[in-house]
């Protein structure tokens, strides 16, 4: 897997994408007050619960895909590093022992931090939905699926709702090697699950980019060749989807 000549592009464009955020939440937030505001002379109790809670919506919203979108980039590091691992080799004396026993508290560690992040994203694309979404959680429960022996075999489960489950006693004590066949192989589970988190972490920071638009203006987005959607100014979104590209991730 090559990720490293992309990564400082990909910190560089999460860095703009935050900001541009950030921006954008302060002119929801001002919108928001100056609608309250109106709302207080125009309307009775229930209009006002209406607006509070589409401003709700919105904020769940965007913090569910900046979760997603962290989550997956964090799977692609944390895999990154736990395949250098993976090719090491050790010398039979004290020098190579302690070495092989440290590579192996950070195999450790970077497999429960793997599992978390896997289910963050896991949860979010379904709490989310649309048809990206559930194509990209499709995705990894095939994945999943077809290694599910596997990683039984070193004390991980899959809950019936999808998530993956650690015990960590037969995690500790399973084989070393056949730790690393699945967490620390080229073209093992993990590595497979991080080349989807890439689709994913993109996915995600489209959605952002879309939702922010949205968020602050009542206009169609048909000229991104993805969908007709707009926020009626009653806590509802209209969509109406068109053509759209294989890129396209946001469909909420």
């Amino acid at each position: 897997m090559n990720i490293n000549s992309s990564r400082n592009s990909l910190l560089r464009s999460r860095n703009l994408r935050s900001a541009k955020r950030a921006r954008a939440g302060k002119v929801i937030s001002s919108r928001t007050t100056r609608t309250s505001a109106s709302s207080r002379i125009r309307s009775n109790s229930s209009t006002r619960k209406t607006n509070t809670t589409a401003s709700m919506t919105q904020t769940k919203q965007l913090a569910m895909y900046e979760k997603m979108e962290k989550s997956a980039y964090n799977i692609q590091v944390n895999v990154e590093k736990m395949l250098k691992i993976g090719k090491m080799s050790y010398t039979e004396d004290e020098a190579g022992k302690t070495a092989q026993e440290n590579d192996k508290k950070n195999l450790m560690k970077g497999i429960e931090d793997f599992v978390s992040d896997f289910n963050e994203v896991y949860n979010d694309l379904c709490d989310i939905g649309g048809v990206s979404n559930l194509a990209y959680k499709k995705t990894l429960d095939s994945i999943v699926s077809a290694n599910e022996d596997a990683l039984k075999a070193i004390g991980i489960t899959v809950s019936k709702s999808g998530e993956l489950v650690i015990d960590q006693k037969t995690l500790e004590n399973a084989d070393l090697e056949k730790v690393k066949e699945v967490f620390a192989k080229e073209g093992g589970f993990a590595e497979k699950i991080s080349k989807k988190m890439v689709n994913i972490e993109d996915g995600a920071a489209n959605s952002l980019s879309t939702l922010s638009k949205l968020y602050g203006a009542t206009s169609t987005y048909n000229k991104y060749g993805t969908s007709n959607s707009y926020f009626n100014g009653n806590g509802n979104y209209n969509f109406n989807y068109g053509n759209y590209g294989s890129n396209s991730g946001w469909y909420f």
